[in-house]
């Protein structure tokens, strides 16, 4: 199948480097530096935990014009530049089908001006790669495990789009979920990884200065179970359900998990860096998390203490 990658970091390389490798022509678009890089090196990936690099030839277009054809359209970027990209989407007349794929705290927002501004209507879904890493060099680093997940789906529990995703990843290493509703999905990762965002800014992105602080790690577990309490009353539901279940039945292996991650290098790729390069992102995040704690009216006191440390390393970074 044809296939464009909307964004070539992280997340966008991998996808690409998997999608390509099972056989579907794939086109990554990328600009300024990165898609320089891409046409005179390749993409190149550092696969972290399989020990190997690998690297492909691919094809690369620095915009999305209106008669442009794709089969599906993976738009892979951090939530705050997604609103920069609407206009070249809403003028495609050719791509039935956007799936965007990242941290996406307005994904109702992003649907109903779609829906608004294209005259083509096309299928819009929301999905997220469990991929860590960062770009380096000319290339990325990749954290992932050998079947990484993807989670799928739209926010209003159709199924007519499962036929396309089944056709498109069935060979390759991905483990698909399907969502009735992503927004629901959306919330919970976010009040999940913001508490670990959190530590990473305590720790001015080096995790392994806060790997032997108990009463931090214990803060950031009660700081996830404030954030899913805050989605519970204001109507949403927790998805995966099991998620917030397990830290609370289980809290001492919650403990254990985030003191290994944060001693390991796998905090650093997985969490640290992600936080450091993408520190305006977690901004956005951590505003979304807060607005949804006043709209609640419950009492988060781990998370008012912990998102200090963001808020600190944001002003020195906007200095």
């Amino acid at each position: 199948m044809k296939i464009l990658i909307y964004g070539a970091g992280v997340l966008g390389s991998y996808a690409a480097y998997e999608l390509k490798r099972v056989g579907h022509e794939v086109t990554i678009l990328a600009r300024g530096k990165r898609y320089e890089e891409l046409k005179e090196k390749g993409l190149v990936i550092r696969h972290y935990l399989q020990r190997k690099t690998t690297v492909d030839k691919i094809n690369v277009v620095k915009e999305l014009l209106p008669e442009d054809q794709y089969d599906v359209t993976f738009i892979v970027m951090q939530n705050s530049q997604v609103k920069s990209v609407l206009p070249a989407i809403s003028a495609n007349v050719k791509c039935p089908m956007f799936v965007f794929v990242g941290n996406e705290d307005n994904a109702k927002e992003i649907s109903e001006e779609i829906k608004k501004t294209s005259s083509s209507n096309p299928r819009v879904l929301f999905g997220f790669f469990s991929i860590g890493g960062r770009r380096e060099e000319g290339k990325v680093i990749s954290v992932h495990t050998k079947h990484p997940d993807f989670d799928i789906g739209d926010l209003d529990g159709e199924n007519d789009y499962k036929s396309i995703i089944e056709r498109i990843f069935k060979k390759t290493r991905f483990k698909v979920h399907y969502h009735a509703n992503m927004d629901d999905f959306f919330k919970t990762h976010i009040v999940f990884i913001m508490p670990l965002a959190y530590l990473a800014y305590m720790s001015n992105c080096d995790m392994r200065k806060i790997c032997r602080n108990k009463k931090a790690l214990n803060a950031a577990i009660d700081a996830i179970i404030e954030g899913c309490n805050v989605l519970v009353k204001l109507g949403y539901k927790i998805d995966p359900e099991s998620s917030e279940r397990f830290v609370k039945n289980h809290r001492r292996i919650t403990y254990l998990g985030l003191k290994v991650c944060a001693a390991t290098p796998l905090g650093k790729l997985g969490i640290s860096d992600h936080c450091k390069s993408g520190w305006r992102e977690m901004d956005h995040l951590d505003k979304a998390l807060l607005e949804w704690i006043k709209k609640s009216n419950l009492s988060t006191p781990n998370i008012n203490k912990l998102r200090e440390y963001l808020i600190k390393y944001v002003d020195k970074k906007n200095t």
